[in-house]
């Protein structure tokens, strides 16, 4: 008996944030992201690829940074201007723009907590040694960071962040808690995590948990943040550090 010919394969439907551009495989799951990520129209955006950020701090690491995105970078070299970070069509609109762009240098500040602006202890920015060395020097302080995961959403493929610690260089505790996930947990991969519903039934709030973070890593000396997967435990924190101030 002849076999019938294979059905087209069905491509799956991705629904991704129109700010961040991450994807998600269910709808429930984006919505839960959008909720959580505080994406607004008012937040500045990168005038080439149109992606949102949280401050201009980001945004400009985004444009000019030691790790911009290339294009955007290049086409921001270009046509953009370095005070207000806007985009214009020539060069020569923008050179007519910076006669009356009434915005000044940017100072080196690396993020607001509470509406303070944190600016950096004792040493500038440009005292800082930039170079990927492991080892940390020149009044730099390194500070570890490790998240334990559980998951969420009705196929367990959201990250939800139950468990955080931050160590110094010389293995001692600065911070450790559990952390209340957002929304509800499916899989708490005990195997893996050791974690429990009754080790997050009374567990900080995620905007403590955040708070608590930024305090140790902009109090004191500069921090260099040391850890595994940084960029995803940063997401699910919900927080940014520069990245020149990152080792994974």
């Amino acid at each position: 008996m002849d076999s019938e010919p294979d059905s087209p394969k069905t491509k799956r439907t991705r629904y991704e944030c129109a700010a961040c551009y991450k994807q998600y495989k269910q709808r429930e799951h984006l919505f839960e992201h959008i909720k959580g990520s505080f994406h607004s129209v008012h937040q500045p955006r990168c005038g080439v690829c149109k992606k949102h950020f949280m401050s201009f701090q980001s945004l400009r690491e985004h444009l000019t940074g030691s790790l911009a995105k290339a294009f955007c970078k290049t086409i921001f070299t270009e046509q953009g201007c370095h005070l207000c970070l806007k985009l214009f069509d020539s060069a020569t609109s923008r050179s007519e723009h910076k006669n009356t762009c009434c915005l000044s240098a940017p100072t080196p500040m690396f993020t607001c907590l509470q509406g303070t602006t944190m600016m950096p202890s004792a040493e500038s920015k440009s005292d800082i040694n930039l170079s990927n060395e492991d080892h940390v020097g020149g009044g730099l302080e390194a500070v570890a960071l490790d998240c334990e995961m559980v998951w969420g959403g009705s196929d367990g493929s959201l990250d939800l962040c139950a468990r955080v610690c931050l160590i110094d260089e010389d293995e001692n505790i600065l911070f450790h808690t559990y952390v209340q996930p957002q929304i509800a947990v499916t899989n708490y991969r005990y195997e893996v995590t050791g974690l429990m519903e009754e080790h997050i039934r009374n567990a900080m709030p995620l905007e403590k948990v955040q708070e608590k973070i930024l305090r140790i890593l902009y109090s004191g000396k500069t921090k260099v943040l040391v850890g595994h997967n940084l960029d995803r435990d940063m997401d699910c924190l919900r927080f940014n550090y520069p990245d020149y101030l990152l080792r994974t």
